[in-house]
């Protein structure tokens, strides 16, 4: 029987309607057997607005949770108060899935994993960012070793929209872009890699003045030889690729949202001398490119060809069908707990790293971990 057809009796509760409560309102509509079991929020406006659209609205938190007919707790709400939500809704029986970043901090999380676990219950984090198109490209370029043995990665963000004006720019809040986007791309990164974390070396930026970091750049090795750059920017007009794989026998880029971007991967073993070209106010042999323009007409120099990235088809819905199906015991939850965690602990090495200006040593106390 299709999995929608299954939960007929799955009650949510949205604790948190804001602009991520409301667009998971929405996904969860499209399962046939998910009904929402009514809000919790603090804002009469939005309380307002659910009672219109024909939600039940619980009268605050503790009603929710006294609620058997609620199976699950979804956490829309600040990051701040993740945590005593989702331990509320963990002592009342609740399964609880919550927006990234799960928590504040590694502490947090850990004692939400030994709440879930003595509860019997599941807890899970939306890293929706595990089903874009560019990182699944990527990891399947890194795994099929399309371009080899991949040696160094960079993927990055980058706006010049600046920290948007709320709660993300309080620090007690959890605001700041490495628990905004840090908790993203560090943890497509860690999946994408099989090997455990040596260093972290990261450098945070407040150019715009906010009280919270408005960007960052974390510098990752891993045991298994790669090298990686983490970056994001909110100050940046002329935004960089998505991805920069670079590997023994080839290099591919994803350039923007939109998936532009190629994969340039040498076809032969031998290595044929390189035409010399002029560049700038010299001659250069060492640098001449693989590809150039001769009389306007793209010439490939020597070995290698060019290719359009790979396009592979996901849908975010597998996100709730996933916790559906983990909170039932038929499989296992697609963003594991103990990920979370493992990508906590490097955030919080590249924040100390940038207080100490130094390389911080993780190879004593990471492992690699299936996601």
């Amino acid at each position: 029987m299709p999995l929608d057809e299954r939960h007929m009796l799955l009650k949510v509760a949205i604790v948190g309607t804001g602009h991520m409560g409301k667009i998971h309102l929405g996904k969860l509509h499209a399962f046939k057997g998910v009904r929402v079991a009514g809000i919790v929020d603090i804002d009469p406006l939005a309380e307002r607005e659910a009672a219109e659209a024909g939600l039940h609205v619980y009268p605050d938190l503790a009603a929710a949770c006294a609620d058997p007919a609620a199976d699950f707790f979804f956490i829309c709400t600040p990051n701040e108060v993740h945590r005593p939500i989702a331990l509320a809704g963990l002592a009342a029986g609740k399964h609880v899935i919550t927006e990234k970043p799960a928590m504040l901090n590694t502490g947090e999380i850990e004692e939400v994993m030994a709440a879930a676990e003595a509860a019997g219950r599941k807890f899970i984090v939306h890293q929706n960012r595990r089903w874009d198109e560019d990182y699944l490209v990527m990891k399947a370029l890194y795994e099929d070793k399309t371009l080899g043995d991949v040696t160094f990665i960079e993927t990055r963000v980058d706006g010049s929209r600046g920290i948007p004006g709320d709660w993300r720019r309080d620090p007690n809040r959890g605001g700041g872009m490495v628990l905004d986007w840090g908790v993203h791309l560090v943890d497509r990164l860690l999946c994408m890699v099989p090997s455990p974390v040596l260093t972290v070396y990261g450098r945070l930026s407040y150019a715009l003045g906010a009280p919270v970091e408005d960007g960052f750049t974390i510098y990752l090795t891993f045991a298994n030889g790669v090298e990686a750059l983490v970056a994001c920017t909110t100050d940046n007009y002329a935004p960089r690729a998505k991805f920069h794989m670079t590997g023994t026998r080839g290099t591919a880029t994803v350039d923007d949202w939109e998936m532009h971007g190629k994969i340039v991967r040498r076809v032969a073993d031998v290595e044929p001398d390189a035409i010399p070209i002029v560049a700038g106010k010299g001659m250069t042999k060492t640098m001449a490119p693989r590809i150039v323009d001769y009389a306007q007409l793209a010439k490939v120099q020597d070995n290698v060809e060019v290719l359009p990235l790979p396009r592979i088809d996901s849908d975010i819905h597998d996100f709730y069908r996933n916790a559906i199906a983990a909170a039932e015991g038929v499989t296992e939850q697609a963003v594991s707990t103990a990920s979370v965690a493992r990508c906590m602990r490097v955030l919080e090495a590249a924040r100390r790293s940038h207080e100490t200006n130094s390389v911080v040593d993780l190879s004593a106390i990471d492992s690699y971990l299936e996601a």
